[in-house]
């Protein structure tokens, strides 16, 4: 960010452009730590966490039956057009 905003300054001659060109780039700055931020707040979170917290913290697991709904429904799907119908001569 601070190269984008070194070079920006460089580059660009001073006056409205270069106020535009700073001020969108400190916006998408600020919005990438946002993004960064909610992407990793799990690990942000175990940061606060004693060593002692893998003893008191319960985790419950509920398996997903994704595939095998997928499956049931691949196996319930009717045979494509083309094979249900016959083919007639001319």
């Amino acid at each position: 960010m601070l190269a984008a905003l070194a070079t920006a300054q460089l580059v660009v001659t001073p006056g409205a452009e270069l106020t535009a060109l700073q001020s969108g780039l400190v916006l998408a700055g600020f919005g990438a730590m946002v993004g960064w931020t909610r992407r990793n707040r799990a690990a942000l979170d175990h940061l606060a966490w004693c060593d002692c917290a893998s003893a008191r913290v319960t985790v419950r697991v509920i398996p997903s039956h994704r595939r095998e709904r997928a499956r049931a429904a691949v196996a319930d799907m009717p045979a494509p057009v083309e094979a249900q119908l016959e083919e007639i001569a001319r």
